[in-house]
């Protein structure tokens, strides 16, 4: 009986570690750090989304918990905190803001991330959710 006992305990602690065990492949897939995303677009959830003004704007998660972005004529930076729940905080230190073109939405992006409250990442797009998560940034790894 007690041989029979310990198969048990055996078997549920081999299947436990088992299950455990996380697929690299989908952690690689999910990793904010180190990953240079690019701005794809603007939405308000449940409505739609827009690629206007969002031309080559850039941002980079650091591991020291420090973050850097650029767009086609200006850069800036800050330090962030991201949760395990998926929380992100984002402060920006320094920004530039010399000859944005007409039509970028820039300025609007730049108040996005200092809102933001929460982050998704799925399939290499990073979402960065703002505003009392009714608005969200759309982005691609580069």
């Amino acid at each position: 009986m007690k041989a029979l006992i310990l198969n048990f305990f055996v078997a549920l602690l081999s299947f436990g570690l088992n299950t455990c065990t996380k697929n690299p492949a989908a952690v690689a897939d999910k990793v904010l750090v180190d990953t240079e995303w690019n701005l794809l677009s603007f939405e308000v959830i449940g409505v739609g989304e827009s690629d206007r003004g969002s031309d080559g704007i850039f941002l980079f998660f650091k591991k020291d918990s420090t973050f850097k972005g650029r767009s086609s004529t200006n850069s800036y930076y800050g330090i962030y905190e991201a949760g395990r729940d998926d929380s992100l905080y984002i402060d920006i230190i320094a920004s530039t803001k010399v000859g944005v073109p007409a039509g970028s939405r820039y300025g609007e992006y730049l108040q996005a991330l200092r809102n933001s409250s929460a982050y998704e990442i799925e399939k290499k797009k990073l979402r960065i959710i703002y505003d009392d998560r009714t608005k969200a940034l759309n982005f691609k790894a580069e």
